[in-house]
């Protein structure tokens, strides 16, 4: 997809409506030579609004993004003919970034078409994903031509479940050409719609290695509005007993690791978290086979390596917090390994009751859940594929009641539930 290539440049003077409607016309039109339509055909097959394409289309050819020629047809409505101009296809053909994950380079090509907005208009008002009632076809509820270019850059830098990782806030103003207020709000917006369905804020902290983090974003290939079909992604959810978070990781810890554990400040300690969730995807994803042996001889090595790539050590500096010398950083490092095996062998074990007897070579992620008051501990994955025929979507609750539910679809978990089990994001449950 050559559009995509645009969502890894710096286009300088270009509003997002403008830059979409540019990435739109690479994509539908790149291989082409001049196209002659009228500008209301243009925005027809764009997928986008004529006001929208009428404006973007003077300041792309004026910026020389595109050759627009007026071609004189006698009576009837002026046409011209549009194409890419010399200097753009030489710039194209320099960038990298043309390659994504199949499912997320369909929802941007849906995203960046018209089919985006018949579905806008079809299936989301069926369904209610992320809102609490059905969106209608008013055009105060359309996305905006922004908001769309947004969740097409953020997918071309998604995961096959949809996790977007190292694009900073940076990065997302200069591609979509977004100030930071605006960008913010955009965000909230998919979020809100459940487009996003959370995530976790970057972090400054001397705890990682390279000091700064970007934030992570999950986003919602389920959602009806991307018109990808049914359910790309199986849901599994747990809820069990457990402890606050930081309880739970300090429970077995020895002195120095507690002491460490209990000194990472919250949005840090959120990081945390999802790395602890992210090693655990890791291994349950690309070392089902390996898992069979309760050991983990060899895999405990190779994670701690990983893990110790990813946090270093203190020492004693301002912000390090107290030092620790090395023998006792090993100590560490061995203990968060081991809270990543602990939650694999769990989630594991259920997995293997399934119907499909596993999910050997199936991505899977571990999603963040909201903070509870209560004693439940809520685990919530992502899958490439169902664990159970017919259904899509399964929540197992080992507490009062204890009931396991099956659904066909995302959709048909009622809306609280969802928020609940981290499918999406309450207003006050934002970062």
């Amino acid at each position: 997809m050559p559009c995509l290539r645009l969502f890894r440049s710096e286009e300088k003077g270009l509003s997002p409506e403008e830059r979409l409607v540019l990435a739109s016309f690479v994509m539908h039109f790149e291989g082409y030579e001049a196209l002659r339509m009228t500008l209301r055909e243009l925005s027809e097959r764009l997928g986008i609004s004529l006001r929208v394409v009428s404006r973007a289309v003077s300041k792309l050819a004026a910026e020389a993004y595109l050759v627009v020629d007026k071609v004189s047809t006698g009576r009837g409505r002026p046409s011209s003919t549009y194409k890419l101009s010399a200097a753009l296809r030489a710039h194209l053909s320099e960038l990298d970034g043309e390659n994504c994950p199949s499912v997320c380079a369909q929802a941007i090509k849906n995203l960046l078409s018209e089919r985006n907005e018949k579905n806008d208009q079809g299936d989301c008002a069926k369904k209610k994903i992320g809102l609490k009632k059905p969106p209608g076809k008013s055009k105060a509820d359309q996305p905006s031509a922004s908001i769309r270019l947004l969740l097409a850059v953020l997918f071309s830098y998604a995961d096959e479940l949809g996790v977007v990782r190292d694009v900073t806030t940076s990065q997302l103003r200069q591609i979509t050409g977004m100030g930071g207020v605006r960008l913010k709000s955009q965000l909230q917006g998919l979020l809100a719609r459940g487009l996003i369905r959370s995530y976790v804020p970057g972090a400054s902290n001397t705890l990682f290695v390279g000091v700064k983090l970007s934030t992570t974003y999950f986003l919602n290939l389920n959602h009806p509005f991307l018109g990808l079909g049914r359910d790309v992604c199986s849901v599994l959810a747990l809820k069990d007993f457990g402890w606050n978070q930081r309880e739970a990781v300090c429970a077995t810890a020895l002195p120095v690791v507690e002491r460490y554990l209990r000194a990472i400040e919250e949005q840090a300690f959120n990081v945390f978290c999802m790395r602890l969730d992210a090693y655990a995807s890791f291994l349950l994803s690309n070392r089902w086979v390996e898992l069979s042996n309760p050991d983990f001889p060899e895999m405990a090595k190779s994670l701690e390596k990983m893990i110790a790539s990813d946090f270093q050590r203190p020492n004693g500096s301002a912000g390090a917090g107290t030092a620790i010398n090395e023998s006792d950083w090993a100590i560490v490092i061995e203990h968060i390994g081991w809270l990543a095996l602990e939650n694999v062998r769990w989630i594991r074990k259920i997995l293997m009751r399934m119907p499909s007897g596993g999910t050997c070579n199936t991505r899977i992620q571990i999603i963040p859940a909201p903070k509870k008051k209560d004693k439940a501990r809520i685990t919530t994955l992502l899958m490439e594929r169902s664990l159970i025929p017919q259904a899509s979507c399964l929540v197992i609750k080992y507490v009062t009641p204890r009931v396991c539910e099956l659904y066909r679809e995302e959709a048909e978990i009622p809306i609280g539930e969802r928020y609940e089990l981290g499918l999406l994001t309450r207003s006050r449950d934002r970062a």
